[in-house]
């Protein structure tokens, strides 16, 4: 089953070119977006509320649905991204030593990004070990209040 292309579409109304210069064109200046007329097309439109089919400019651009405005992300400057990267540094890669240590078991993939991070952004003497264990020393500590009331469930 195949289905041909109709290649040679005439241009809409709105679409064609004129010698308008650019103080004789005009454009609406608040948040409206612009909706295809259907003029072309002897179909009624599926949510088409006149019989007519009418293009107006009230039905050619409709108000743009207002969604929440998020507030606007400020840029972060290299010597905030070198503090953080200290602070990180500090509180995740240092060299520490294991006194008693266990032996954990991770996905090899896991291993990998761990083992690569310990291995360019830490000191030197950052190993994998002591990234877990840091990290995992923050986790219980931020969680410790929920994790007493989930004990008592």
């Amino acid at each position: 089953m195949t289905t041909k292309k109709n290649i040679s579409t005439p241009a809409s109304k709105s679409t064609e070119l004129t010698d308008a210069t650019a103080t004789q064109v005009s454009t609406p200046k608040n948040n409206k977006i612009m909706i295809t007329d259907n003029s072309n097309n002897p179909n009624l439109a599926v949510n088409s509320v006149n019989a007519d089919n009418s293009t107006t400019a009230d039905t050619l651009f409709a108000e743009e649905t207002a969604s929440p405005t998020q507030p606007k992300q400020q840029r972060i400057g290299k010597q905030q991204r070198k503090s953080d990267f200290a602070e990180f540094k500090a509180t995740y890669l240092t060299p520490t030593k294991l006194v008693k240590r266990h032996p954990v078991n991770i996905e090899e993939e896991v291993w990998e990004q761990l083992e690569r991070i310990a291995r360019i952004l830490g000191d030197r003497g950052a190993n994998v070990g002591s990234y877990i264990n840091a990290v995992l020393a923050e986790h219980l500590n931020f969680y410790a209040d929920d994790i007493e009331i989930w004990r008592k469930l």
